[in-house]
């Protein structure tokens, strides 16, 4: 589910913005998507970067066989087809901070560890994050994260002191998935309207453990949060130990809830991931 800021989300309201910057929504359109952009940082910016192009075309200087209303309607009409607003996948260019590994922001990575190896490349991913000035919210249950955190006091970063600046907060379970995927909004929001480039988020979901959401509800938690992160400066990296949790919810959570997947520290495409609809429209009915 994509996040949302009143009655409207991101990616509704990406399909406005062009019709939104030209004037050419009703009242009651305008004032839902002026509602959302007010609250939500990831479209503030983006209407700000459109408004400053389209409000640049007067100044363009071009022969005057060329310098036509007609080219403004082209260029916009380019970006309403086009544009970053449509669901494809930007360059990969954020370093993960393991084997040279590089993701793009709005990614949603399933990292299947097997071996100590592989548990301290998550902790580089963290390290990586903070000395670039990013924020990481470890997205988990406490035995995980607190592991996780006394791996990167091990390698000489001060964890407390990225707490105290609230660039390394926890969300640990809640009693929906819904409550959950709104409390990481909340957190990237934060992060983004703070100034952060960068907001890199590791989880380790807490399978059947007290006081977190029905496996059912975590397995609709994984397949909403890929369209969830998709227009935000968001990096999302998935761990499952393949030690313990059980080849089911590898197989449904991890390998079909994640557009890429990474093994022996190598990401690749993911031929088995389903999109969030069909993903949740065929759920086996005996998930509990």
């Amino acid at each position: 589910m994509p996040m949302s800021s009143g009655d409207m989300t991101c990616r509704e309201v990406s399909k406005r913005l062009t019709f939104f910057l030209e004037g050419e929504l009703t009242a009651r359109e305008r004032a839902r998507v002026e509602a959302h952009v007010q609250a939500c940082p990831g479209c503030r910016l983006r209407v700000d970067e459109w408004q400053a192009v389209v409000d640049s075309f007067p100044r363009l200087k071009t022969p005057p066989e060329r310098a036509t209303s007609e080219e403004k309607k082209r260029l916009v009409a380019l970006f309403h087809d086009h544009g970053f607003h449509h669901p494809r996948r930007p360059s990969p260019r954020v370093r993960l901070g393991f084997d040279g590994q590089l993701a793009a922001p709005g990614d949603h990575i399933a990292f299947f560890c097997a071996s100590e190896q592989s548990f301290l490349a998550t902790v580089d991913f963290v390290t990586t994050g903070a000395a670039r000035g990013e924020t990481c919210v470890l997205l988990g249950h406490d035995e995980a994260n607190d592991r996780l955190e006394s791996a990167v006091r091990r390698v000489g970063v001060d964890a407390a002191a990225l707490r105290r600046q609230e660039r390394l907060p926890r969300v640990g379970g809640m009693t929906s998935a819904d409550g959950m995927l709104e409390e990481i909004a909340e957190r990237v929001r934060f992060a983004v309207d703070r100034g952060a480039p960068m907001v890199r988020i590791l989880g380790n979901l807490g399978w059947g453990r007290p006081g977190w959401p029905s496996d059912r509800d975590l397995l609709r938690l994984e397949a909403q949060v890929t369209d969830a992160v998709r227009r935000w400066p968001v990096i999302v990296l998935c761990s499952y130990d393949v030690s313990s949790v059980t080849g089911r919810h590898c197989l449904l959570g991890g390998l079909e809830c994640h557009p890429l997947t990474c093994r022996r520290n190598l990401v690749h495409p993911n031929e088995l991931y389903v999109p969030a609809e069909s993903f949740l429209a065929s759920l086996p009915e005996d998930v509990a």
